[in-house]
């Protein structure tokens, strides 16, 4: 067994609780999920055709 790969992530910031955490690439590879660490509200970005150079996203 070799080394690890390193899960994909995004930066994502929640207006809710003004907090900022690193959301994972589900293991289909369709969306990045997470949750607020304080509240628990969910955060989903999908991945699609095309997508988005960004690194940082922020949740309402």
């Amino acid at each position: 067994m070799g080394p690890r790969k390193p899960r994909p992530y995004i930066g994502m910031f929640f207006k809710c609780c003004h907090v900022y955490v690193r959301i994972y690439l589900n293991k289909a590879g369709t969306a990045y999920v997470g949750h607020c660490p304080k509240c628990a509200r969910k955060a989903t970005v999908r991945v699609g055709p095309g997508g988005s150079d960004s690194r940082f996203w922020s949740a309402e």
